[in-house]
């Protein structure tokens, strides 16, 4: 683990694009929030903004990102522009737009809203892009780039009835999702910007791909992240209130089958990373959740 203040790696990261790019870019700060501790904000040298952030794949895999943004972006869609992808020695960086937004606020039923109506914008956004890849589902396949099962397998009997019952809905279900939506597979509230009232504006870091498929399956990923919210000792109501709200559009929006489908993979995949990295009460928090969640 690199424990060197994140603004020495900052530095070490611009200055790393500049020198490979000639860019120019001067940091001017780092976002709150976000992957791998928040974006770096930059400025290009006449000034507009600009966000580094790391792309947690290939090369290839990030320059599709970009183009596959950059068409939808040119069709009306709300993502940033991407103006570079490079790759540095330990690791893949997008250079991207600064969109305005206002400052973070607590998320709200409304927001919530706002979050299913801008997703509601990427419905058949890839109605003429067979070449974009679907988001395959982590339910019957074991190892990279899956979630690999024998992590559940050997932790303990509980991690062990949850994998069962997981592999038990992937061979009731389809292998891959259907759909020709832009799908977003990390569409957390921070990853949503708004305006100054309560408006969603855009949707940004899409640093683990842009996807093809069904954009509801992007709605199951945005109300794992708020159940962090929810089970917080001082949980405020109305982030409760809001928990509630997303629960209630996925039962109406999502066929049963499909909506525990859709939940069995967010399970695995977090189960998978909770079990290597964390400590034992987040597994069993998340143990908790798939209990529930996969019933």
């Amino acid at each position: 683990m690199d424990n060197r203040p994140l603004a020495t790696r900052d530095r070490e990261v611009v200055s790393a694009l500049n020198r490979r790019t000639g860019a120019g870019l001067r940091i001017v700060g780092r976002a709150a929030e976000g992957e791998l501790g928040g974006a770096i904000y930059a400025e290009w040298p006449d000034g507009r903004p600009a966000v580094v952030t790391r792309f947690l794949a290939s090369l290839a895999e990030a320059e599709r990102t970009a183009e596959v943004l950059a068409y939808v972006r040119d069709r009306g869609i709300p993502v940033p522009r991407h103006d570079l992808v490079v790759d540095l020695d330990d690791g893949v960086v997008f250079v991207q737009e600064r969109l305005p937004s206002a400052p973070p606020r607590r998320l709200t039923p409304a927001r919530i809203e706002a979050i299913v109506e801008i997703n509601d914008r990427f419905a058949g956004a890839l109605a003429a892009r067979s070449d974009v890849p679907v988001r395959l589902l982590c339910l019957d396949r074991s190892g990279d780039p899956f979630p690999r099962h024998e992590v559940l397998r050997a932790h303990s009997a509980r991690s062990r009835r949850v994998l069962d019952e997981i592999l038990r809905i992937g061979q009731r279900g389809p292998r891959e999702m259907v759909g020709n939506d832009l799908v977003h597979v990390d569409l957390t509230a921070a990853n949503v910007l708004f305006d100054e009232n309560d408006r969603a504006t855009a949707v940004v870091d899409w640093n683990l791909g842009a996807y093809r498929g069904d954009r509801l399956f992007a709605l199951v990923k945005t109300r794992f992240d708020r159940e962090w919210f929810v089970r917080s000792p001082d949980a405020d109501p109305v982030e409760n209130a809001a928990a509630a709200r997303l629960d209630d559009i996925l039962a109406e929006r999502i066929a049963p089958a499909i909506l525990r489908m859709y939940w069995a993979h967010w399970m695995l995949y977090q189960l998978h990373w909770a079990i290597r990295s964390a400590p034992s009460q987040v597994v069993d928090w998340h143990l908790d959740m798939a209990e529930y969640r996969l019933a």
